[in-house]
């Protein structure tokens, strides 16, 4: 496809290409303000074909698609800029639009809104924040994002970087399992086997890598239910779903009761209804855990979550990526999505951080000492947040004695 770059000026409006779609007139997106020393050439060439032949039949893409191609303009702009300003995320937008406006223009009906492209501006802000939150602001000497190690990647685990000897051998059982991903070469014993025999080499590239495609690129196994909770117990020292599945049926009826007394109606003991109903509780955000099929086709959170696609059937996704589509199991699908925080560095998010620090600390007796996995909200950390902590004292006063 080529590239195509937008001059503007100090006062004046932006040169309205004629390339495949409708050309935008001025009076579309306004005046820009803007000056650029350098335009950022975005990568048609590397669009996916679906994408593309949406574009040129003048067709609104679909959202995974038009996510897809965020992810694909960020990278490279972030690969030489890691705190790429407004300013220059405008200008992109600008072009995408200018381009394709039938395909990218905000507008209600016949109205432009705004200048017409602050949602593409609101995604490539969004997707900045998503690469700089899970994965640090150091960069390399080629410039790319690389991860900075914190104390919040290794809190709680008992077994985060093991010493991995002879790299030549983890390479060559790297490469088996790749090819065995693809061919369907190696048997489960098998896979689970070399999965075991590579823990080390998958944590240095866990605790290194930048990007969660690159690591299902090099591990594709890893996010396969059976070898992720393999992976975590390694990690965490205990098996994740066993675990999980004892509380539950110990104090799931405590949680449920006491929930239904204030006020949570429809809650059960199932994982995820449970799931659904402490987020209801502490006053969190659903859909950053919980998605359904119509909610997932929208913005995904970069942080893990599980999309309920129907009744008993569940796939997760993580950093925008959905993988892992056929779960059956909600405990299962529960057991994965709390695993991915711990096994890929992920801080708790803060619109959940509460729910998901009740569920390790008292469903899954992970309690250090010191420090949080839960990104800051305010100038003043705590290691037990006191809203959780009121939430323990009255389920102790509603009826069971518990402890964190």
């Amino acid at each position: 496809m080529g590239t195509l770059t937008v001059t503007t000026h100090m006062t004046g409006t932006p040169a309205t290409p004629h390339m495949n779609g409708t050309p935008a007139t001025p009076h579309m997106m306004g005046t820009s303000t803007m000056t650029h020393t350098k335009k950022f050439q975005i990568p048609w060439q590397k669009f996916p074909v679906k994408m593309m032949t949406a574009l040129k039949e003048k067709r609104r893409p679909q959202p995974k698609d038009r996510r897809h191609m965020i992810r694909i303009i960020m990278e490279d702009m972030m690969a030489s800029d890691i705190r790429p300003g407004r300013s220059k995320l405008k200008q992109v937008a600008q072009q995408l639009v200018e381009r394709y406006p039938d395909s990218f223009l905000d507008q209600c009906g016949t109205n432009i809104v705004g200048q017409g492209f602050a949602s593409l501006v609101v995604q490539m802000e969004n997707r900045v924040e998503n690469v700089r939150r899970q994965y640090g602001v150091s960069t390399s000497p080629e410039g790319r994002p690389k991860k900075k190690r914190k104390s919040s990647d290794y809190y709680g685990c008992s077994n985060w970087q093991p010493v991995a000897p002879n790299g030549s051998y983890y390479e060559e059982k790297k490469k088996m399992l790749q090819d065995a991903y693809k061919e369907n070469l190696l048997s489960e014993i098998d896979i689970k086997r070399v999965m075991s025999e590579t823990y080390s080499a998958q944590r240095i590239t866990l605790n290194n890598q930048d990007n969660v495609i690159r690591v299902m690129e090099e591990w594709p196994y890893l996010f396969d239910s059976t070898h992720l909770l393999d992976h975590t117990e390694k990690l965490i020292g205990f098996p994740v779903q066993t675990k999980l599945l004892n509380q539950i049926e110990e104090k799931g009826k405590t949680i449920t009761e006491f929930l239904v007394s204030k006020g949570i109606t429809g809650v059960t003991a199932d994982p995820l209804n449970l799931l659904w109903g402490l987020i209801k509780y502490l006053g969190e955000e659903p859909k950053v855990l919980l998605l359904n099929q119509e909610d997932a086709l929208g913005e995904l959170p970069s942080t893990p979550c599980i999309i309920i696609v129907d009744e008993g059937q569940y796939k997760l996704a993580v950093d925008q990526v959905t993988f892992n589509n056929n779960i059956s199991c909600p405990l299962v699908a529960f057991s994965c999505m709390f695993s991915l925080f711990y096994v890929l560095n992920i801080k708790y998010p803060k619109e959940a951080a509460l729910t998901l620090e009740f569920i390790q600390r008292s469903l899954l007796g992970i309690n250090p000492e010191r420090g949080s996995k839960a990104e800051k909200k305010g100038a003043k950390q705590y290691n037990v947040p006191p809203k959780l902590l009121r939430f323990l004292w009255d389920l102790n006063d509603f009826k069971n004695p518990w402890k964190i």
